[in-house]
């Protein structure tokens, strides 16, 4: 059996209906973060929303360390190591807006997507 849960659009099964892994479940709060944030712009009327994104971030890179196998830990600390390059940046973009500091915060975030990714890309059978 395949149960779909409509608000998070997280499927609950994968090939002959097993459940997904904790794991799985993390990279794929993970991925929705990462697509959330690339949405908001760092100004004035976002930095909420930057925030939120940012604690979702650091949440899931948690969760996501909890529960990951050794089989990726090179890309689960890139991720890791991206998150808090990407935390000092944003919060340095939030707490003194400069076009140095937002120029940072993109660049950091242009980094994590690509971390994220490699590891969505080597989890690809796992999950």
């Amino acid at each position: 059996m395949c149960v779909v849960a409509a608000a998070s659009g997280l499927a609950a099964c994968k090939s002959g209906g097993a459940q997904p892994s904790d794991f799985c479940k993390s990279l794929s709060s993970l991925n929705s973060t990462v697509s959330t944030i690339n949405e908001n712009p760092i100004a004035k009327s976002t930095v909420p929303a930057v925030k939120k994104s940012m604690t979702e971030i650091n949440s899931s890179v948690k969760n996501l360390s909890d529960t990951a196998s050794s089989d990726f830990s090179s890309e689960v600390k890139a991720v890791q190591s991206g998150a808090a390059t990407l935390d000092k940046t944003v919060t340095a973009a939030v707490n003194h807006k400069t076009p140095a500091t937002v120029s940072a915060a993109r660049a950091s975030m242009k980094s994590f997507t690509t971390d994220v990714k490699n590891l969505s890309d080597a989890a690809t059978s796992s999950c």
